[in-house]
């Protein structure tokens, strides 16, 4: 069995730092003697003391009854008997008694048709594993506000025709969760009645690119009829024709409801009526209105209306009291139009206000009903923000399984294969005799190890970088970080005739990591003289500018070109190179991709091969 643990050469001591960083245990079970070998790591995650000796018997108490350890017992019998390995996601009991959840990869070595022995690795993905369980919580937040709210989500694909619908929106539909949708079936669920008008507003909606709110009627399976509200946005494509709509269904029957009975029962309604003449003058207001606007009767009889509206919006409640007029017949004002009430002490509150026509003997009338949407706003906001949570969430879950996945690559290939060179070195060495031919296979073991301590080091350099933090932020300026390049490039501008030129103009700084940015502009403009094309001058330009409210430098030169096509996939993946060049090793842009990916930004390149290369960061 290999001692990892008394291992002292520093190629063994960069391995166990590299893996000790990304919290992976190694553990190797040996079948004809029962022996299990764990790393100092595997015990940590499992939390027991490093003098703790594993055996095939006493490890079993890491799993509770039940699942996870059926799971593990499954797969380590296959692993004996059929040489099957594995890659399992284990909830496990630490010594301590604490909960944790490894990934467990297992490889069996078989020789003729027996396991001799079981290598494999723990990983403690616990942090992954709750940010997922949060991830979850946070969705069943966000369905209680939508029930509670009686609001539901969805978003339509014209061009596919398919529809995506929240859980909340089902239940308002009275549909079975997870019912296809598609428009017709929409249709289907609106009252026979509305259907026609349901087609006319989906088309004038897509018509004149604009969505307006409306209302239709809904049948559940019980035959009761439900009123909802729909609101939405517009997605075009870049000719502009829409290609998506999005938006929330709103169940409202019971304020649909409460609107006819007002007409009749105004002081027994629950919401505030004003009713007011052709003039704006206030005739009566009911019991909900005085607590609303904290004035008697007595105080608004007779007086305009602007006495309850802000002076900023008289202008906007004149023009829709003209539109009434022209055609009576009850309106809404629109929620996204943000009209505001104003109370007897001057404080003001959101309102959702519906216009209807009362005709009497004395002449025409017009009922106000006005809404209190202060709450109705308050949990859309917690939606939004919610949902700003989850994305966010989900946005660091990809983050992290996308480093992972690239750590485990490169760890994969690029160490493997020294690893079990200098084990076959090493196990040559031992049978061989004649000095001379041990003095070569040393020369390869020293030639392979330096070679594994430079890519040990390049790889713990880069964790380092991914695991840093953005606080050491200061404002840097680049004329001076690239005057700074300069000097440290000074001989091999001499040499080569490059020429560097640059415009700052637009966005001269910027707050970032300093020590960060000078390593961008030395690996970048290094790889660029590195690079250059032997029938012409060098010429280098850089430039800063803000896109889109962003800050992106440029760094552009007349080089030997990339082939994108060829190449573009692994442009900044670790030891890639992609001409000769002796000094080349292939670590520049995978650092610097590291170090613009740490900092939370975006970098990608355009090239030519024969003309040049440019690569944009978005910083």
């Amino acid at each position: 069995m290999k001692n990892w643990d008394n291992e002292e050469s520093a190629s063994v001591n960069l391995f166990k730092e590299v893996i000790k960083l990304a919290k992976i245990g190694i553990y190797e079970l040996y079948v004809a003697t029962n022996e299990v070998y764990w790393s100092d790591v595997t015990k940590q995650i499992v939390q027991v003391s490093t003098d703790f000796v594993p055996t095939m018997e006493n490890i079993k108490s890491f799993f509770k009854e039940g699942y996870y350890k059926d799971k593990a017992r499954d797969a380590m019998y296959r692993a004996l008997n059929n040489g099957d390995p594995y890659d399992l996601d284990l909830e496990i009991l630490t010594a301590k008694g604490n909960i944790r959840y490894v990934r467990n990869v297992g490889y069996p070595h078989m020789a003729n048709g027996q396991c001799l022995k079981i290598v494999g690795f723990l990983q403690d993905i616990t942090e992954r594993k709750n940010t997922g369980i949060e991830l979850a919580k946070k969705n069943q937040q966000l369905n209680l506000a939508e029930q509670l709210s009686k609001i539901g989500y969805w978003e339509w694909d014209i061009v596919e025709d398919e529809i995506m619908w929240s859980d909340n929106l089902y239940r308002i539909f009275d549909l079975e969760l997870g019912t296809p949708i598609n428009f017709e079936r929409v249709i289907e669920s609106i009252h026979p009645d509305d259907r026609a008008m349901f087609r006319e507003n989906a088309e004038e909606i897509i018509a004149k690119k604009r969505f307006q709110k409306f209302m239709h009627r809904i049948i559940h399976k019980d035959g009761n009829v439900h009123t909802v509200e729909l609101i939405g946005e517009l997605i075009t494509d870049k000719n502009g024709d829409v290609i998506k709509m999005i938006g929330t269904t709103q169940d409202i029957t019971e304020h649909r409801m409460s609107e006819i009975k007002f007409r009749g029962l105004l002081d027994s309604a629950p919401d505030t009526m004003v009713i007011v003449n052709q003039m704006g003058i206030i005739q009566l207001i009911n019991k909900q209105a005085e607590k609303m606007f904290g004035y008697m009767p007595a105080e608004l009889k007779d007086k305009h209306l602007t006495k309850l509206v802000p002076r900023r919006l008289w202008d906007t409640m004149e023009y829709y009291a003209d539109n009434f007029f022209k055609s009576p017949k009850h309106t809404e004002v629109p929620a996204d139009l943000d009209f505001f009430i104003q109370n007897k002490s001057g404080f003001q509150i959101p309102v959702q206000v519906t216009l209807s026509p009362l005709k009497t003997s004395e002449g025409l009338l017009v009922s106000i009903a006005i809404r209190d949407i202060t709450a109705q706003k308050q949990a859309a906001h917690r939606i939004l923000e919610t949902n700003k949570s989850l994305k966010e969430s989900a946005t660091r879950l990809k983050a992290q399984n996308r480093q992972l996945e690239e750590f485990n690559q490169i760890t994969s290939h690029n160490l493997r294969s020294p690893v079990s060179n200098l084990k076959a070195l090493l196990d040559i060495y031992k049978t061989e005799s004649d000095e001379g031919t041990k003095e070569m296979i040393i020369d390869k073991i020293d030639s392979v190890a330096n070679h594994l301590t430079w890519t040990l080091d390049t790889l713990v350099e880069s964790l380092i970088i991914k695991k840093g933090s953005v606080q050491s932020l200061e404002k840097t300026y680049f004329e001076k970080t690239l005057s700074k390049t300069k000097e440290m490039l000074a001989a091999e501008i001499s040499k080569t005739n490059a020429t560097i030129e640059h415009d700052f103009s637009e966005i001269p700084s910027t707050m970032y990591n300093k020590i960060y940015l000078e390593s961008i502009f030395l690996n970048l403009i290094s790889n660029s003289l590195k690079y250059r094309a032997e029938d012409r001058a060098l010429k280098i330009f850089v430039q800063s500018k803000i896109n889109d409210g962003i800050v992106q430098l440029e760094f552009r030169d007349n080089g030997l070109g990339i082939d994108l096509k060829k190449n573009g996939h692994k442009l900044f993946g670790f030891s890639k190179v992609f001409h000769r060049n002796k000094d080349a090793k292939g670590v520049g842009l995978f650092l610097t991709k590291a170090q613009v990916d740490a900092m939370g930004g975006k970098i990608w390149a355009s090239s030519e091969v024969g003309k040049g290369t440019s690569f944009f960061i978005n910083l």
